[in-house]
């Protein structure tokens, strides 16, 4: 049961807990009890940090487990209520499932990008190197290329047309 204290309304007195302290008034979140009203006690073993109630990560155990319905039903309007809410919660979450997926899916097609990309690199560096290998070779066959500005047709790999010239 989770903690939504509220205000003793006027003409409904607290009973006494079984510790002899006064109890306090509470409305269940629960599906099956959703917005009864009910006097629990008012006592705990510790008292947890202000941060801890607002997170409602820690409930203390109590010191009696004194309770009491104040509305034995659940009203029709707060059963329709739970119900929406429990229809809205489904939504939520299955939109989230579905941005996931589609997240997934975007990460999936970036990395095959990025595979691709990397193969294409790759090819390229391989054509190249291939290159670098015909043009040293060229170039042991004859040392003077280089230094006197002959370049033998095709030694890049890239074949010239006459027009170029």
């Amino acid at each position: 049961m989770g903690y939504s204290h509220m205000a003793i309304p006027a003409g409904l007195v607290p009973p006494m807990c079984f510790c002899g302290d006064p109890c306090k008034l509470e409305m269940s979140d629960e599906e099956e009890t959703f917005r009864r009203r009910y006097w629990m006690y008012a006592n705990r073993a510790f008292d947890p940090p202000e941060k801890a109630l607002m997170e409602e990560t820690i409930e203390p155990p109590p010191l009696c487990d004194f309770e009491e319905w104040i509305d034995k039903e659940v009203k029709e309007k707060d059963r329709e209520w739970f119900n929406e809410l429990r229809d809205w919660n489904a939504k939520i979450n299955a939109g989230i499932v579905a941005r996931k997926k589609e997240e997934e899916q975007r990460n999936e097609r970036i990395v095959e990008e990025k595979c691709r990309a990397a193969a294409k690199r790759k090819a390229e560096r391989e054509v190249k190197l291939a290159r670098a290998k015909r043009a040293k070779a060229a170039l042991e066959e004859n040392p003077d290329a280089l230094r006197k500005g002959k370049w033998p047709s095709g030694w890049l790999g890239v074949k010239r047309c006459s027009a170029e010239i």
